[in-house]
């Protein structure tokens, strides 16, 4: 979904508490702190690695750093694997946000059944991303990717499978949906606390915005293959390819080998190592406000996302090869921005980027609200040119506010960081698949996304007043 990762979830300044650095130091622009550190190059990362300490107080300039003086990330033979997995993983994962949808309305007609499938499978971040987080710092980040893939493979062909022999019942997309969102819990935790390990720190937007592009070609290609497969074979059986596209990532991941061993962290027991990255991210501000700005828009994306198919078929009449298609248009936004990431970054401030997103978010889907008083033709362009750019700006929060996490956090914490930032954020999404499917019940889909889109504009007016994000 691309409401900000907002880990996400869909980067900034650090502020009182130990180690933080002076206010003058914090109000200067990070170009300057960022230099520093792309001097000191990937062999001072390493040693900084050894000490789980307060954040680097130049680690963020690895933000700013021009790409042209830094070795190209397609250099990289172990990240070209390790992209190579994502990719393929990332396109089954678009059909299934169109397949798996489509199937629940097939067999139930109930918006509400389309929000509760949709909150089992985010639920696990709540349940279980704090304890993920800790045991991704511990053990090796590879081999939790291979072992996720293989438990959503598993998950995901259970449902062709049980359809072909008329036994599917809706009880057991519950199930499904509860295990594949478990196994992405932890995936998407170790998935992108592994990139400082495998690029230097003055690439890690690069780094970031690849998996962004990918992500964004993945809606282009994903929605559009999975309309066409939902056609020819039915919904259950489209849901093949992405069990499918979990077993080839598996390979990938296992081309990795084994990682470096891990540093164990330097608090024992569980709870006590849980502590200290919920400790740094409270410690540090503008990400602390982030996040829960994250939790907001998260929750606005998730009601609008969770019952688009059903505001395709039931506002703009369309099938769902039209769906497909409309989706896949949309997915242009998304590359679009991600592409343009690094080189926005380098003209503009992270604040004004994510500021830039808030504001643009609330009027993006209030066309959504009109799009269906339009001619059908014209209804299709709005709806589809509004959510690509509502997804494109996302992505390009995801990216500044990610990348700026993986260049402050100390290397030790970084998988607890992530995870205590997931959780939180990520946490609001089943909220915001209920929210939306019962509100779409209640009082219709357009009503709920006029909802959602003040909503977010109600948040815009208290970023711009009163955080700390538009003076990074």
């Amino acid at each position: 979904m691309p409401g900000r990762d907002r880990s996400t979830a869909r980067p900034h300044r650090r502020i009182g508490g130990a180690g933080a650095p002076r206010r003058s130091a914090r109000r200067h622009d990070a170009d300057g702190l960022l230099r520093s550190a792309s001097r000191a190059g990937g062999a001072s990362s390493r040693s900084r690695a050894s000490d789980p300490g307060p954040a680097r107080s130049g680690g963020a300039s690895a933000l700013t750093d021009p790409l042209d003086r830094t070795p190209s990330i397609w250099r990289k033979a172990v990240f070209l694997r390790f992209w190579a997995g994502s990719s393929i993983s990332t396109v089954g994962n678009e059909v299934t946000s169109l397949a798996l949808p489509w199937l629940v309305l097939q067999l139930t007609h109930s918006p509400f059944q389309l929000g509760l499938v949709a909150a089992l499978d985010m639920v696990p971040f709540l349940l279980f991303g704090f304890v993920v987080g800790v045991y991704a710092d511990r053990w090796d980040r590879p081999s939790i990717l291979l072992v996720a893939d293989l438990v959503r493979f598993a998950a995901l062909a259970s449902v062709p499978l049980t359809a072909s022999l008329h036994v599917l019942t809706l009880a057991q997309l519950y199930v499904v949906a509860f295990i594949a969102g478990t196994g992405r819990v932890w995936f998407e935790v170790a998935h992108y606390s592994m990139i400082p390990d495998l690029v230097t720190r003055s690439l890690v937007v690069e780094a970031n915005s690849a998996l962004e592009i990918t992500e964004g070609a993945s809606t282009l290609i994903g929605p559009s293959l999975g309309g066409a497969l939902i056609k020819l074979f039915g919904a259950a059986n489209a849901l093949l390819a992405d069990a499918l596209s979990f077993l080839f990532a598996a390979a990938a991941w296992a081309s990795l080998g084994v990682g470096r061993p891990r540093q164990q962290p330097a608090e024992k027991g569980w709870r006590a190592q849980l502590g200290a990255g919920i400790r740094w991210v409270l410690g540090q501000r503008v990400i602390l406000e982030n996040t829960l700005g994250a939790v907001v828009l998260n929750i606005v994306f998730a009601a609008v996302t969770t019952v688009f198919v059903f505001y395709a078929q039931h506002e703009l009449h369309l099938d769902a090869a039209r769906t497909g298609l409309l989706l896949g248009i949309a997915g242009t936004g998304p590359i679009g921005l991600a592409v343009l990431a690094p080189r926005l970054r380098r003209r503009f401030r992270a604040g004004q980027l994510l500021l830039a997103e808030l504001l643009l978010t609330g009027p993006l889907m209030a066309l959504l609200d009109v799009a269906p008083l339009l001619p059908a033709l014209l209804a299709f362009l709005v709806a589809t040119v509004s959510l690509g750019i509502a997804f494109g700006t996302a992505i390009l929060g995801r990216i500044v506010l990610r990348s700026y996490v993986q260049a402050t956090a100390p290397p030790p914490l970084l998988a607890r960081v992530n995870a205590s930032i997931r959780v939180v954020a990520w946490g609001a999404v089943p909220i915001g698949a209920l929210l939306g499917g019962t509100l779409t019940q209640l009082i219709g889909v357009r009503w709920m996304i006029a909802s959602a889109s003040i909503l977010s504009l109600l948040l815009f007016v208290v970023f711009a007043l009163v955080s700390e994000t538009k003076r990074i």
